[in-house]
């Protein structure tokens, strides 16, 4: 009896083995088996991490693949082949995880104070010289009296030693700063992800940033010189709905027309790709 309790108690262990073995728990870390909507609706509160890309590549190419109308991962997919064949080029890529409903901002910069405003140059009020008193015209009194009335008269001998009218630039107060404003230059991504209660949308708003210095302009002449910094703004400011997983095209963000940081940039064409995943 105690033999046959055994046998059985024996043949359930196996019984459990084998189903075990055939239904094998998932691997937390194995690539695929994270991430998913499902497996997100058991987390009230998913890590959400947004990628945003930008590409760059020629006007000519860039208007041949618009004018077939891809869907936006099959843009995507070939904006990434070009770059391995060096026909396009990856300029940018932020990526920055946030929870639904709550705002996270990623920086890349420096920050930069520049003069916004200047004081006009001053010249001296006045440039001393000595005076002596000479005799003066003789005027009659109302009594029938006279009297002399003196003269000023410049000192000859100081005059000679007075500064010239191009020596007086010297003591003038050239422009000077009087307000200064600060500014980041580099790049800069907002963002706000809601997700929808499936599990499977993002409606994300999007504030990605790029300023770029590209040197100083010079105004005026003499005392009045002054030199004001200038500044590049590659900026889009949008709203979209968002299936996770696809690559979104967000639009271009080209340089200037006329640029000093790229001679070519009419020639040019910047897209703008967000993609928005689970965090595994």
């Amino acid at each position: 009896m105690k033999n046959q309790f055994i046998n059985t108690g024996l043949a359930a262990l196996l019984l459990c083995a084998a189903a075990y073995g055939q239904n094998p728990q998932k691997d937390p870390l194995k690539n695929g088996e994270q991430g998913s909507p499902a497996e997100a609706a058991g987390n009230p509160s998913p890590n959400l991490a947004i990628r945003y890309e930008t590409f760059s590549l020629g006007l000519a190419d860039a208007a041949a693949l618009t004018r077939e109308n891809p869907r936006d991962s099959e843009l995507y997919a070939k904006l990434v082949a070009m770059i391995a064949k060096k026909e396009a080029k990856q300029e940018a890529l932020v990526l920055l995880r946030s929870k639904s409903g709550q705002k996270a901002t990623a920086e890349s910069i420096s920050e930069q104070t520049y003069v916004t405003e200047y004081e006009p140059p001053e010249l001296p009020e006045a440039v001393g010289a000595s005076f002596i008193t000479r005799k003066g015209p003789e005027i009659k009194n109302p009594d029938g009296t006279t009297a002399r009335q003196p003269a000023q008269m410049p000192n000859a001998a100081a005059l000679e030693d007075a500064p010239s009218v191009s020596e007086l630039s010297g003591l003038a107060t050239p422009a000077s700063p009087s307000s200064f404003q600060a500014r980041n230059v580099g790049d800069t991504l907002e963002i706000e992800p809601i997700l929808s209660e499936d599990n499977r949308l993002i409606d994300l708003r999007l504030v990605p940033e790029r300023i770029t210095r590209t040197g100083n302009s010079t105004w005026g002449q003499g005392l009045s010189k002054v030199e004001m910094p200038e500044f590049e703004s590659q900026r889009v400011n949008t709203s979209a709905t968002l299936e996770i997983g696809k690559p979104f095209l967000v639009g271009t963000v080209n340089r200037p027309p006329v640029s000093k940081e790229d001679g070519d940039s009419a020639n040019r064409i910047w897209f703008a790709f967000v993609t928005a995943n689970f965090a595994k």
